[in-house]
């Protein structure tokens, strides 16, 4: 059943034409009441009587259709009030669902969405030729390139329909721009990997799709053969992960299509910082910086066919690193008065929200979810949060396991400064002043004291208030975004910092030894120091213990990352597992690490429950990557996770090295007596 107004007024309507039509009535024969059920057909009145046998099956019919009646009156009048609002946002009523990002996913009407597309007419009205957007993961920078790839691209100038009802369209210079420029778009969100050829690949691969959205310039009668000839030698150098394409690869697709539309085209990079970000992290910064480098002072420096530019990421990387000789750069950062709200969604557009799919939670939500500052634009809330909430109607903490914190993990892990002062005090709720530079300058991160700060405000753990810039340095009083993020702060970053270096060590020792009744004994400690999480998980939901672990153990590992790459949430054979750690060196063990709560349904004791965890890593077949990847069968290590409130139970496969029964057993009678 849809909890969308106008969707579940369809629904009443087909159930209505399923029931029986007519009124139930009743004629008195021989002194007794008997139903009958009168109709309408071609014009005459007509009586049915209704038998014995029947009866029961047609009142509850009839009930329901009343029932049903009833409700959609109410909800007729409800969406007749909404109107006004719809009017303005088109598609809020429409139906929520999870995963879609392109604006192309939208353009039927049929999904919800909230228009961003004024943000088209504000930089055409601004006009600086490369603008740099910098926002927290999940916040709607993908689906806002995409929104500008759509709405410029010749290619849908035929379909002004799929604009006509939104904000850009009420402006008469973006409308006559509508379908006038080629746009090329690439992302580097996938460029990831172990080392350099890893993520290049990737990257090449994103680039061989931007080609291969282009492959009609193969018949344009504006391009030369050597044009024709150029275009399919750089997509084959692409397509065969021939590096030596890359830095040009997008100044020579600017040309040609110039030739073609006579028009110099827009160029749109989304998630420009994460094969920075993962080389940084990962140890092949010199090759991966080298190469951005080259790539991005060909295509935004030295190309005369560049129209204009849009670059998306989470962090500003300094430019030095990256945009040393570019000075016709705009860059917008949560810190920033320019486009504060082209991304992420206004306080109003939550209400709206809310109010269309017939949601009455809105103080609830904004306890929960409102925080976000982006320049002097307070109220602002992550859409990822906000439409799984709308899609499950819980309150959960959905955005803070989206993606990993292994760099603020490598950093705390390398920092052992006394910044666990300032972390507890934020999470008591009490801001801090700070001095914060925003550029994020990589090669310098293990002498700066600064860079664990602008990182947390960057990817949107913390907020800034009371701005004030002087240059690069903005002075500010930070705070925890908001009670999401609280919880996250109570696992992961603090687990980060929790007994210093003798957890990392004893966590990790214990993992390489296979001991897990010591790992067992790391995260109780933990959890008892981290008590006042668990006060506030009550009202978290079902899955707060277990994500508390989760984060916990992410915290404990983070050192291991000079000699383990570690996957978090990564879909594997029939499902997707918990947490991964592969070796570097493939004569070293594998682990695979599972987490459950435990189930009352269908468990007694955390013990069944880790049992579980462990189950559901073999049945789902969760080690084919690490085989893939040519790690031997014998040397992936199982690990399920139970747990109970403060209460933590592991179990393996193999069974742990060096364990003797009576050892476990006397262990078994202090922990659970």
């Amino acid at each position: 059943m849809s909890t969308n107004p106008t969707k579940r007024i369809e629904e009443i309507d087909r159930r209505l034409e399923e029931l029986p039509k007519g009124t139930l009535t009743y004629k008195k024969i021989k002194g007794k009441e008997q139903p009958y059920i009168q109709r309408t057909i071609d014009g005459k009145s007509v009586s049915y009587y209704v038998k014995v046998s029947e009866r029961e099956q047609v009142f509850m019919e009839f009930e329901e259709r009343t029932k049903l009646q009833e409700e959609k009156k109410h909800l007729t009048a409800y969406v007749e009030g909404l109107k006004d609002i719809l009017k303005h946002n088109p598609y809020l009523s429409a139906q929520v669902v999870i995963g879609y990002q392109d604006f192309g996913d939208f353009t039927c009407g049929q999904q919800f969405y909230v228009d961003k597309t004024h943000f088209i007419t504000e930089w055409l009205r601004e006009g600086t030729k490369i603008t740099l957007i910098t926002r927290p993961r999940r916040f709607g920078k993908t689906t806002l390139l995409s929104t500008v790839r759509m709405f410029f691209d010749p290619r849908y100038a035929d379909h002004p329909e799929y604009f006509d009802k939104l904000r850009v369209w009420q402006d008469e210079r973006s409308r006559s721009m509508f379908g006038s420029t080629p746009v090329i778009s690439t992302s580097f969100g996938g460029c990831k990997g172990i080392d350099y050829k890893q993520s290049i690949r990737g990257m090449m691969g994103q680039l061989d799709t931007m080609y291969a959205h282009h492959e009609y310039l193969l018949d344009s009668p504006r391009l030369t053969e050597e044009d024709k000839e150029t275009f399919k030698e750089t997509r084959w150098g692409l397509f065969h992960n021939d590096t030596g394409h890359i830095e040009n690869s997008i100044k020579k697709l600017c040309e040609l299509l110039y030739k073609h539309f006579g028009v110099k085209p827009i160029v749109l990079i989304d998630e420009y910082d994460t094969p920075l970000i993962e080389a940084y992290t990962d140890g092949y910064w010199d090759e991966m910086i080298t190469t951005c480098r080259q790539l991005f002072h060909n295509t935004l420096k030295e190309n005369d066919y560049l129209g204009r530019a849009i670059i998306t990421g989470v962090t500003k990387v300094s430019k030095n690193s990256l945009f040393s000789d570019l000075n016709n750069l705009l860059v917008a950062t949560v810190t920033d008065d320019i486009y504060t709200d082209c991304c992420g969604f206004t306080e109003q557009e939550v209400m709206d929200a809310l109010k269309c799919q017939n949601i009455d939670d809105m103080k609830k939500v904004k306890e929960m979810y409102d925080g976000f500052i982006i320049g002097h634009q307070k109220d602002i809330y992550n859409p990822w949060s906000i439409v799984n909430y709308m899609h499950d109607r819980q309150l959960r903490s959905y955005w803070i396991l989206t993606s990993s914190n292994k760099l603020i993990g490598d950093i705390i892990c390398r920092h052992p400064y006394d910044k666990k002062y300032e972390i507890e005090q934020l999470m008591t709720g009490k801001p801090i002043h700070k001095v914060i530079n925003e550029n994020i300058t990589f090669q310098y991160l293990d002498g700066d004291e600064n860079s664990l700060w602008s990182l947390l405000l960057a990817v949107g753990y913390i907020k800034a208030e009371n701005v004030v810039k002087d240059n690069e340095w903005t002075e500010c009083d930070v705070s925890v975004t908001n009670k999401e993020v609280m919880s996250m702060f109570r696992t992961q970053i603090i687990a980060m910092f929790s007994n210093g270096n003798i957890a990392y060590e004893n966590f990790t020792r214990a993992l390489i030894r296979h001991r897990t009744w010591d790992m067992i004994g790391v995260m109780e400690d933990i959890a008892e120091y981290s008590m006042s999480y668990f006060d506030t998980a009550k009202n978290t939901g079902k899955h707060a213990p277990e994500n508390f672990y989760h984060g916990l153990v992410l915290g404990l590992i983070v050192s291991m990352r000079k000699e383990y790459r570690i996957v978090s949430n990564r879909e594997s054979g029939e499902g997707r597992y918990d947490i991964a750690i592969y070796p570097f060196d493939k004569t070293k063990d594998a682990y695979i690490l599972e987490f459950k709560v435990l189930n009352e349904h269908r468990e007694k004791t955390v013990q069944e429950t880790a049992q579980n965890a462990l189950k559901q890593i073999r049945t789902r077949n969760y080690e084919s990557d690490l085989l893939a990847y040519g790690i031997p069968a014998d040397h992936i290590y199982k690990l399920g996770f139970g747990f109970l409130g403060k209460k933590v139970w592991v179990v393996s496969d193999p069974p742990e090295k060096e364990e003797k029964d009576q050892v476990r057993s006397e262990w078994d009678n202090l922990r659970f007596r």
